[in-house]
C-alpha cells in the first residue's frame, strides 16, 4: 500500500467529518483492533476447515483492498490525525505512517471478517462490537472518510461469502463434515436459519 501514497487522488467533502473535531484515538484503536483479531485467530485456527476459510479470506481482503486502493485514489481527510499503529507500521508499511490507504477501512473490515469466521457466538458478538467501536474511532480521528468505514461491512461480507465458497469447492470439497453453509446469516451466528 506504500505505492499508493505518491499517487494524486480525490479529496472528498464528508459532511459527517465536517461536524467532528478530530481526536487522537490511536492507542484505543490499536488495542481494540489487534487484541480481538489475535484472540479470534486463536479460536479460528483450532479447527482446520476454519483455517482454510481464513486463508482464503485473508487473500481476499488483501486483493480487494489493493483493487479499491488502485481504482479509488483518495487524498486523506483535511484534519486527519495520522493513526499510529506500531504493528502495521513495522510489519507491513516499512516503518511509514500511511495516509492514503483509505477506501475501504481495513481495520473495520478485518474485525468484521474475523467475526464472521469465528464460530463462538459470544466472541463473534464481541468482534463485531469492536468493529463498530473501531469504525467510530477512525471517523472521530478523521483517519478515514465515513464512506470508507461504511463500505467495510459490505466488502467483509462479500469476502466472507467468497472464502466459504472457495474453501468448500476446493480444499474442503471431499469432506463430509466440517464445511459451513455459504450464508451471511450463518456467519452472523444464526445457524438454524
Amino acid at each position: 500500500m506504500i505505492w499508493n501514497e505518491t499517487r494524486p487522488g480525490l479529496r472528498i467533502h464528508d459532511p459527517l467529518l465536517s461536524l467532528i473535531t478530530p481526536v487522537d484515538l490511536s492507542l484505543a484503536t490499536g488495542i481494540l483492533t489487534d487484541l480481538p483479531i489475535m484472540l479470534g485467530l486463536v479460536f479460528i485456527t483450532k479447527k482446520p476447515s476454519n483455517t482454510i476459510y481464513l486463508i482464503f479470506a485473508m487473500i481476499g481482503i488483501c486483493c480487494f483492498r489493493a483493487m479499491t486502493l488502485y481504482f479509488f485514489v483518495l487524498e486523506p481527510p483535511v484534519d486527519i490525525i495520522p493513526l499510529k499503529d506500531p504493528i502495521l507500521e513495522s510489519v507491513f508499511y516499512g516503518g511509514s505512517v500511511l495516509l492514503k490507504d483509505l477506501f475501504f477501512s481495513g481495520h473495520t473490515a478485518n474485525l468484521i471478517l474475523i467475526g464472521l469466521l469465528i464460530e463462538q457466538v459470544w466472541l463473534k458478538r464481541f468482534l463485531l462490537f469492536c468493529a463498530f467501536l473501531v469504525g467510530t474511532m477512525l471517523i472521530l480521528q478523521h483517519v478515514h472518510y465515513s464512506i470508507d468505514v461504511f463500505a467495510a461491512p459490505f466488502f467483509a461480507g462479500v469476502i466472507y461469502k467468497i472464502s466459504i465458497y472457495l474453501g468448500n469447492k476446493t480444499i474442503l470439497h471431499d469432506m463430509s463434515e466440517g464445511k459451513r453453509p455459504n450464508t451471511l446469516m450463518y456467519g452472523l451466528g444464526f445457524k438454524n436459519v
